[in-house]
This record gives C-alpha cells, structure tokens and sequence, in this order.
C-alpha cells in the first residue's frame, strides 16, 4: 500500500502526540513492507534522516504557507508517486484542507485524525474565527473524509457534533508510544516513596499545573517531581505560583530518551490533572512501562481507565483529589494491581505495531469505500 502522512513536524523529537503518532506509524507502516511517504513543511533535521533511513519511509520536503502547499510540488509528486491512501494528522490546517480539495478531485481517499482538535475548550480560542473556518472550510474537510479516527472513544461526541451528517468511517484508534525505546523497562514496583511525577508542558490552564500543586500542597510527606518547559502564554500564572510554591514540589527541566523512562519508572505514581486533554502521550508511556496513574477526570482517558480499572481517576477538587491520592499511596497492592492493568492494556492497543496494523485495515476500508 503506498501511504502518505500529512502534518508532522519536520524532527522526531518534537514532543506531540500528533508528531510522536505520524512518525512510529510512518516507521511501523514501513517495516510492514508498505511503501509511506511523509509529506512535510520544512527541511528533515537529522534526526528525521535518520529516522527515515533506519524505517526505511521516504521524506518528502515541500514548502508550504498557511494556505497551501506549494501547488507545483503537490502536482508533480502526484503524478510520479499517486498514494492510494492519505492520512491527515491535525485538524484546522488550511493547507491540509487544500490538498484534500486536490486529493478528491483525483479520486484519492484521505482519513483524518484530528488528535483533540475539536475539543470544546480547542473550539473556544478564537472563537469567531473557528465558527466562521468552520463553515466555510473545515466541515466540508471533514464530509469529504473516508473515515475520522478517534484517539479515544469518548471523541466521538465531539466529531458528532461538529459534523452530524458524516456518513463515513468513525473509529477508536489510540496513538502508539515509540516502544522501540521502551522495551525491556519497566517500573521499580518501588510502592512505598510516595513520588509522584510530571511530564510535559507547563501549561497552567491547560494541563492544570496550578490544581497539581494545590494538591500536593495537601500532602506535605509527598514529592511531587514536574519535568517540562515553561509555556509563553501562561508564564505569567507560573511565576506566581512559583513564588509560593510548597517545599514538596520540585522543578526540572525536561528529559528525554532514557531520562525520560527513568524517571517515569522511579515515579510511585504518574500524575497530571489536566483541565482538558484529548489522550496523554506520557500517560500512555507510564502506563506500558507499568508505572500506577493518577489522571484527572477531565481527561479523555477517565473513561478507559474506570471501564477497564487502569488506575486512579481523581476528583477536580484539589483537597478531594489528595485523599484520595493519599489512600491508595498507602495501599500498594492497589498501585501493583493498577500497575499490571494498565501495562496489559497499553501493549495490548499501545503497541506500535498493533496501531499500524489496525491503521492499515482502516485505508483499506477507506480506499474500497
């Protein structure tokens, strides 16, 4: 099958799920002996080039604004190497929507995956403008689609609402986590530290950094580690809660590759109390090494973890949420049982070869439809 992804970052290690997702399935697609091509908007680093070469997918460089991609380009790489397939990461990308417009036109079947894009709070920035796209461009994107993949069932509700008239495919199709680098480790068990960890962006109002430290505020005998970058727009809020911030919290800086899983697999527990996220990369990752989670019942994953007893699903009101936390802490044969759950669970719809694989049923179905 001849496969193109649209819209990955031009590095590997760009931290998205979005991006994380198109490059291990572009990777995983190809060892399957599928011929993928990634389509991208600015020049490999590389990382990518040698990400590529050892996966064995072509890179595929062509310049692009906001509008399109370079018309040209797009024309002549068409011609020379049509896919029967093409699946569009992101949603809200005027040049995805451009060269969707081309895609139909020449009989190409597209899939979508919009990656929590048409969350209610995604929705609400820039409001005006979004409805305004929306019904001149986006709806129409997403009607043309073959099939729309959800990263987490609860998903659905959203691309319902935003197209009640799809008739295409609409299927749960969780990100995979790169376990390339994964294999072979896993948590230390260790239940008795009492260490909660923190991977990503500090975000405040989008990954609730300032309902995590009101929670630890109320566990003084429990360390609460945060790994990330500052975010622009809220620095502000993070300053101030910096400036009060309690003696059990710690600030680091972001790690990666065998930092990374270190410090997830040291962790007691993996926690974050997002307002709003769509799946959680660094949950996932927590979750296939066997590391316990504690995730915020705002999140998408609340429903698989209740449904399927993954883990800890916490209450939005940092006092609540910190007796709880505090019960299980002392629990460990809670945090061990959540702990083979949840790792069961991940290399079972995680892994990146059963994603790729699923992903390969879906074009076929796209591409007969």
């Amino acid at each position: 099958m001849k496969i193109w992804h649209v819209g990955a970052s031009a590095s590997p290690k760009r931290v998205s799920g979005i991006n994380i997702s198109a490059w291990v399935m572009a990777r995983e697609q190809a060892l399957l002996g599928n011929q993928v091509t990634l389509i991208l908007h600015s020049p490999p680093d590389k990382d990518a080039l040698a990400m590529a070469e050892q996966g064995g997918f072509e890179l595929k460089p062509i310049p692009a604004n906001s509008w399109r991609y370079d018309p040209k380009a797009i024309a002549s790489l068409l011609k020379s190497q049509p896919p029967d397939v093409v699946h569009m990461h992101s949603v809200f990308q005027l040049k995805h929507a451009t060269l969707a417009r081309r895609l139909v036109r020449q009989g190409i079947p597209y899939v979508i995956k919009p990656g929590g894009g048409l969350l209610p709070q995604i929705l609400e920035r820039e409001r005006f403008k979004k409805t305004l796209y929306s019904w001149l461009v986006e709806k129409r994107f997403f009607y043309d689609a073959k099939a729309v993949a959800m990263v987490t069932p609860r998903e659905e509700q959203n691309i319902r609402a935003f197209v009640p008239r799809y008739k295409g495919i609409i299927r749960w199709m969780p990100n995979p986590v790169d376990a390339k680098y994964l294999e072979g480790q896993s948590w230390n068990g260790d239940a008795g530290t009492k260490r909660l960890v923190y991977l990503g962006r500090f975000d405040v109002l989008h990954k609730g950094i300032d309902i995590l430290v009101e929670v630890v505020r109320h566990l003084p005998d429990v360390e609460l580690h945060m790994y990330g970058t500052e975010d622009r727009e809220t620095r502000s809020w993070f300053e101030q809660i910096k400036r009060d911030l309690p003696p059990n919290v710690h600030l680091h800086k972001p790690v990666y590759g065998a930092e990374k899983f270190k410090a997830l697999a040291d962790a007691t527990v993996y926690i974050q109390t997002a307002r709003w996220e769509v799946f959680g990369i660094s949950i996932a990752e927590a979750m296939y090494l066997g590391t316990p989670c504690a995730i915020a019942n705002t999140l998408n994953l609340a429903e698989l973890f209740d449904k399927h007893d993954l883990g800890l699903v916490l209450p939005t009101n940092p006092q609540e949420a910190a007796a709880h936390l505090l019960e299980v802490l002392n629990q460990p044969h809670r945090l061990h049982h959540w702990s083979k759950q949840a790792q069961a669970f991940a290399h079972t719809h995680f892994h990146p070869r059963a994603v790729a694989l699923n992903y390969l049923k879906l074009y076929k179905e796209a591409i007969e439809g």
